[in-house]
């Protein structure tokens, strides 16, 4: 006896076993258990699960049908950029803004009566259809140091501030870390120390032309990574990274050229950097010697100074930050690029803002973008005097998070451009591309064209229009695309949106692009699992639009300042 010998019951009964990726094989193979799936409510939820590349939450109150209705709505939204609701926020123009773990930030100095000035932190809860119905919170802090970054991760109810002191005399400038627990703005219960201070190698005033500032705070379980650049010309400088538990205190650093980073675990730390003449590879000793040296630093007492220009290869490593390994970060895999690339002024790894794991996701939530199916974006600029055939000055390095891996039996740990080139997609950016985020499998960045005329495209940005572009890696998305593309999308800021929709055949994957075009210049981009941040900044006021993917009727729109 068979599957398809059994009875229908019998055979919902079996399929309610599986889960969502297993259900999406059997119904690929099968047209009539794709027709059994597709007519049950919760089978049909768990074959959407897969077929958008998500996982399901937790067990709750809410009915599969009600969830189905949620995931269905969410699929709509993202190929054709249709968000249901739009919320506006407007405030003063601040020093920092930004959305980190669900919440958006801004922080402004105010002056006080005595003279003093005190910094303001505000936390906006972002709106979110995959989760049950609730109030969104709105934080308040005062502040007493300058705030520089904002890293929140809401389920360990932790929020990681980052100011920089700069020295008036010639001692040491520091980055200090503050692990302050979300809802009370104390000391987190579970932190070592309310604040961890990273010295740097850099001391004194900086003379003109020269600046230092955080450049990435990331949150990983009990890890916390600090970035801090400082700049020496323009495109040129060095970079320190210190990760730190901050349930123990105990830190790590590392210093490199053009260097940014991303967490896969709280174990493994993958970095972008341009290496130096000191970091020799082990397993390749007479090839180093024979290479040109990157270039070297010479700290004056009037700055620091760039002596040689680097020929390096650039290049992404893999690296075991694990508790009971000694610093310096050994290195598991190095992922060489191109040597073409070896004149790259900037190349930095764009964070993921979906979870990593099970144990990021905010409790509460329906469905989630499944942490196995992450995707790794590095843009990279290069110099304008040494741009390769067939490569624009900025473009983006896409591939699988599960690509960088620990060799194998027999395998070396130095992997070579052309033995991984065909597992990795190379996308050219346009030249004014801004604001590149990633979550999950999209990719999202912004362009500023010239807004065309009653005789054609005009050749002044007098008055600019903003061209927000969407890439959707998932492998699945082209098969629904047909059904959507034919539905308007429902544009509500200001004038007539025009959307493009298409599915873009590659050599890895097919994959959707969507372009809009609307009569504003945006400032920046944030993006988030359940929607758009868009910022359009003035002089006077910043305005800041929500828009929030997917559908409950429960919910009406408001606006957050109210």
């Amino acid at each position: 006896m068979t599957l398809f010998d059994l009875s229908k019951e019998l055979v919902i009964l079996i399929l309610e076993e599986l889960d969502p990726w297993t259900l999406l094989q059997f119904c690929n193979a099968s047209q009539w258990i794709h027709l059994i799936a597709f007519n049950c409510t919760a089978l049909r939820y768990k074959y959407e699960l897969a077929l958008c590349g998500l996982k399901d939450g937790p067990r709750s109150l809410q009915l599969p049908r009600a969830r189905l209705e949620q995931l269905l709505n969410h699929k709509r939204g993202w190929p054709t950029l249709s968000w249901s609701l739009e919320d506006i926020l407007r405030i003063a123009p601040p020093t920092i803004i930004g959305v980190s773990g669900g919440f958006l930030f801004h922080a402004s100095e105010s002056s006080l009566n005595n003279g003093h000035f005190q910094w303001t932190l505000q936390l906006y809860e972002l709106r979110s259809f995959r989760k049950v119905a609730a109030p969104l919170r709105h934080l308040k802090y005062n502040v007493p140091f300058d705030i520089r970054r904002v890293a929140i991760d809401p389920s360990q109810n932790l929020m990681v501030l980052a100011d920089l002191y700069h020295p008036s005399n010639n001692s040491v400038i520091t980055a200090r870390l503050h692990f302050l627990d979300l809802w009370t703005f104390q000391q987190h219960r579970q932190a070592a120390q309310l604040r961890y201070t990273f010295h740097t190698d850099w001391w004194g005033v900086l003379p003109p032309g020269q600046r230092i500032w955080i450049q990435q705070v990331e949150i990983c379980g009990n890890k916390v990574g600090l970035g801090v650049r400082l700049e020496i010309e323009e495109g040129e400088g060095t970079t320190e990274l210190m990760i730190v538990n901050w349930r123990t205190g105990r830190p790590r650093r590392y210093s490199g050229d053009l260097l940014s980073f991303q967490f896969m675990s709280e174990i493994r730390l993958l970095v972008a950097s341009h290496p130096d003449d000191d970091d020799d590879d082990d397993d390749d000793d007479e090839e180093s010697e024979s290479e040109e040296p990157t270039m070297t630093w010479e700290h004056r007492e009037d700055g620091i100074y760039m002596t040689e220009r680097g020929q390096r290869t650039p290049q992404i490593t893999l690296h075991d930050i694990s508790d009971d390994i000694e610093p310096p970060f050994p290195r598991i895999r190095i992922y060489e690029l191109p040597e073409s690339w070896s004149a790259v002024s900037c190349m930095q790894i764009c964070p993921n803002a979906s979870p990593r794991s099970e144990a990021e996701v905010t409790p509460g939530t329906f469905f989630y973008s499944d942490p196995s199916q992450r995707i790794v974006v590095v843009s990279v600029q290069l110099d304008a005097k040494a741009i390769p055939a067939g490569c624009s000055r900025n473009f983006m390095l896409i591939f699988d998070e599960s690509l960088p891996c620990p060799p194998g039996r027999g395998e070396e740990i130095i992997v070579r451009w052309p033995e991984w080139r065909n597992r990795c997609l190379v996308r050219n950016l346009p030249d004014g591309a801004h604001s590149l985020q990633v979550v999950g499998r999209r990719l999202m960045f912004f362009d500023n064209i010239a807004a065309p005329t009653a005789t054609g495209p005009s050749n002044t940005r007098d008055d600019p229009r903003s061209r927000l572009r969407m890439l959707d890696f998932n492998s699945y998305a082209p098969n629904y695309l047909q059904s959507l593309k034919s539905s308007p999308a429902p544009w509500t800021w200001g004038g007539s949106w025009t959307t493009i929709t298409a599915v873009v055949p590659h050599r890895v994957l097919p994959y959707i692009r969507t372009s809009t075009v609307d009569g504003y210049d945006l400032t920046c981009i944030n993006v988030t699992e359940d929607g758009l941040v868009l910022y359009d900044e003035y002089e006077e006021e910043t305005i800041v639009k929500i828009l929030t993917f997917g559908k409950d009727p429960r919910l009406r729109g408001r606006n957050l300042a109210a």
